[in-house]
């Protein structure tokens, strides 16, 4: 789950309180976009003016536990249901689902089985037509939602994905 702390350590020779170490590196972050980590070592006492000094620096990543990723929604299948049929199965195709996203349906919920990280399903029935409002020739809109949880600083947390026409026959 979480990564090994990892460590750090600048070397420098005659680091006094006005000369200092200066590292630039370009760590990733795994719970997001990479970002820019500057590190800057100066020694405090100016009695070390000679000599090495050393500066320890210690990074640990978690990799961002307990936070829900933003559901991402890539296709719909099929993306063309009839409107006449009694039950017609739809599969959400994306990245990021956990157990508790749901398919949404014009903003409403519907009925969904969690299949894996990539894949939701629902049933359209006549109820869904009936109790959601739609018909033939008619779309709609679909996307998903995932519950939010406890916030973790610079993490993801859940919420909804982009959205996609389902056209009805």
């Amino acid at each position: 789950m979480g990564r090994s702390p990892q460590s750090l350590t600048i070397r420098g020779y005659n680091i006094g309180a006005r000369k200092g170490a200066r590292m630039q590196s370009g760590l990733a972050n795994p719970c997001g976009p990479p970002f820019l980590l500057r590190i800057t070592c100066l020694a405090a006492l100016t009695t070390l003016l000679s000599g090495w000094s050393t500066c320890n620096a210690l990074f640990v990543f978690n990799s961002c536990p307990g936070s829900v990723p933003q559901p991402q929604i890539t296709s719909l299948s099929p993306n063309t249901i009839p409107g006449g049929a009694e039950s017609s199965p739809l599969i959400v195709n994306g990245s990021s689902f956990v157990p508790q996203s749901q398919i949404i349906w014009n903003g409403s919920a519907l009925q969904t089985t969690f299949m894996d990280s990539h894949h939701l399903q629902t049933a359209i029935t006549q109820q869904t037509f009936g109790s959601l409002g739609a018909r033939a020739g008619a779309t709609v809109e679909i996307s998903v939602e995932s519950p939010a949880s406890a916030p973790v600083f610079g993490c993801p947390n859940g919420g909804s994905s982009a959205t996609l026409i389902l056209a009805i026959n």
